[in-house]
């Protein structure tokens, strides 16, 4: 269950939230993004998948479901764009992981002692979504903080499967997506990130984490554009 651990902690008011992407209906928004980070990425690079590997943060009950506290208002959006990316790279036969924050007891919790609220493992909360299920050949990957390389073996996997490259896509944007973007980039990756496959609590968090990402350490590509990309 998901547990609430102090009350006086940071905490999102509703205004803070925005159903900002509604998923096809919102197709010049994302044009719209595309050209204003075609200003900052200088350095963009081209998306090859058969040198990449997918990487679906967090897609898991405690920020797609209406009734938690966490829920990432477009978050069920993209769900469509993850499954279509999700399909692009298991057709290719690439490697697709799929990662979840979860706790276990008495492990250490950066994110519960800066929020207040955690989730455990094992939990409701705590399960990938039934939309995106893990399949036998994917790696289901349990994160206890933003990071998806720290304390996991993301690295190791992705050196042993040839990997170059990684998308990133899930939730949220400027955080869990954003530092395993930068930690990628870190490790020595080429950095991709769907603008219309991640999601954020706002229009603001997401295109200011899109921005920075795009300036110094990943290419921000929208879902049609990886599957038109030339080897798709």
């Amino acid at each position: 269950m998901l547990e609430k651990k102090q009350d006086n902690r940071r905490q999102f008011s509703p205004m803070q939230k925005q159903l900002y992407y509604r998923g096809e209906k919102d197709a010049k928004k994302v044009h719209s993004w595309k050209k204003k980070l075609q200003e900052t990425c200088k350095h963009c690079k081209s998306f090859d998948l058969r040198q990449s590997a997918l990487v679906v943060v967090d897609m898991q009950h405690y920020f797609l479901d209406a009734h938690s506290h966490a829920f990432v208002p477009s978050s069920p959006a993209i769900l469509p764009n993850v499954s279509k990316l999700i399909q692009l790279f298991r057709d290719a036969g690439r490697p697709v992981i799929l990662t979840y924050f979860a706790v276990e007891k008495h492990e250490q919790d950066p994110i519960g002692e800066w929020w207040g609220r955690t989730v455990y493992e094992g939990t409701t909360e705590s399960r990938i979504v039934e939309e995106i299920a893990p399949e036998k050949d994917d790696l289901v990957i349990r994160k206890p903080s933003y990071s998806s390389f720290h304390g996991t073996e993301l690295d190791s996997f992705l050196r042993e499967q040839g990997a170059h490259s990684l998308l990133v896509t899930g939730v949220l944007t400027n955080l869990c997506c954003d530092t395993t973007a930068r930690e990628a980039f870190s490790h020595g990756f080429d950095v991709f990130i769907a603008m219309d496959a991640t999601a954020s609590f706002n229009e603001e968090m997401h295109l200011s984490s899109l921005i920075n990402l795009s300036y110094g350490f990943a290419t921000p590509l929208s879902t049609e554009d990886l599957l038109s990309s030339p080897h798709s």
